[in-house]
């Protein structure tokens, strides 16, 4: 049987934009999230990625026309590396078993339909017939199934599995005991393992049940009954398998989660969508000269208070010299000495060209300091512009306006 002869016929869904859900508030279209992929951020995923490694392996290592489709792409395709990942996922993991469970889960929405006289394959009653009667045994009935829900706290909105409603008090593990009519969001799973997503899932079940049930026909809220706030369940149905499972989810802990899925959102919106560079963007440090000569006459301003406004006097031959050494430094960074011979300022000549004037020795120093920080040089305690008689914690260093003695 195939699966298109197992499913309903398509029903009514969110209008999309590139995938994502649009509804309409206040007259004006909204573009949402999908609360299945609101809590993928919180998932543990190592052991989860390694094992879609080893499954794509496993499909190109046995299929030829898999390698030779893989051969033919460009290094730089990624559109078709991202597709052939994919099928190389379901060959590793037989294409078979994930068409089961996606035609078990279309079948139990027909199974529960009174309207539908759906007669589903032999070796799938079982299965089916499970399901129904671990809710006959738990007393839960499906009240709705494949629902719209819009949660406008989260700005999210999906399709909902089921609503579960109670015909016999429910117990949930904080103890309470829930009367018969109370409403449970519920999602059926039908994988073989819930190892790999379940913070996920129990994310996405609280944003369903803070949600607002919304016809997307119409474009419209819908009046909403009191759904329980606390507990959502999780129904495990693995299409190979002998057992069926509920599994009681604490919302919670989904809100926790959502809400720091939440702040992770704004974090990465801000971190590149604030102009010029972003909120928490790496901004580049490039000073102009107005910059860096007013920090070095602030700094000379301060050391002249701190002496009394001693005259600050640099020597010209020793200045000299120092540059030199440090020049000598420089060139055994190979980088280094491209960006100092790249900055050299225009016009000022070379210790061994004639440098002299006191005012290209202060650009000299200037563009050295530069240097040095970028490739993170430490500076020599000789320094001449270590002013005399300043500690070592305030000592500065004047580029600019000094006198030759």
């Amino acid at each position: 049987m195939d699966l298109d002869e197992i499913e309903q016929p398509s029903k009514p869904d969110f209008r999309r934009a590139n995938g994502a859900p649009m509804i309409m508030v206040d007259g004006k279209n909204k573009r949402l999230s999908r609360p299945s992929s609101w809590g993928k951020i919180l998932d543990d995923e190592n052991a989860l990625v390694n094992w879609k490694i080893d499954r794509a392996c496993e499909g190109v290592a046995k299929d030829p026309a898999l390698q030779a489709r893989y051969s033919a792409v460009k290094p730089d395709d990624r559109a078709a590396f991202k597709e052939l990942r994919e099928v190389a996922i379901n060959a590793g993991r037989g294409d078979q078993a994930a068409d089961i469970g996606t035609a078990l889960h279309a079948m139990s929405e027909r199974w529960e339909d009174p309207a539908d006289d759906f007669q589903p394959p032999e070796q799938y009653a079982s299965r089916l017939q499970q399901y129904s009667e671990t809710l006959e045994e738990f007393g839960l009935v499906s009240e709705m199934i494949e629902y719209q829900v819009v949660s406008l706290k989260w700005e999210a909105a999906g399709t909902a599995d089921r609503l579960y409603r109670n015909i016999k008090p429910v117990m949930t593990p904080d103890g309470v005991i829930h009367p018969v009519g109370t409403l449970f969001v519920g999602d059926l799973k039908t994988g073989k393992k819930l190892d790999f997503s379940l913070p996920g899932y129990c994310v996405q079940m609280a944003i369903y049940a803070d949600g607002t049930l919304y016809d997307v026909v119409n474009d419209e809220f819908l009046p909403t009954p009191e759904i329980n706030r606390d507990w959502g369940l999780l129904v495990h149905l693995p299409a190979e398998g002998d057992e069926c499972k509920l599994i009681w989810c604490d919302m919670g802990v989904g809100e926790h989660g959502a809400g720091l899925v939440k702040q992770v959102k704004e974090w990465r919106r801000s971190w590149k969508n604030v102009a010029p560079y972003g909120a928490y963007d790496a901004v580049p440090y490039e000073p102009s000269t107005e910059v860096l000569m007013t920090a070095a006459e602030i700094a000379l301003g301060l050391f002249e208070e701190e002496l009394g406004a001693e005259e600050i006097s640099l020597d010209t031959e020793e200045c000299i010299a120092y540059i030199s050494t440090r020049i000598t430094l420089i060139r055994d960074n190979p980088e280094a000495t491209q960006l100092l011979l790249r900055k050299w300022p225009e016009g000022v000549p070379t210790p061994k060209k004639g440098l002299s004037d006191m005012e290209d020795i202060g650009k000299v120093f200037d563009l050295l300091d530069k240097v040095e920080a970028e490739y993170g040089f430490s500076f020599d305690p000789s320094d001449p512009r270590i002013i005399a008689g300043v500690t070592s914690s305030r000592a500065a260093r004047s580029n600019i306006g000094g006198t030759e003695s």
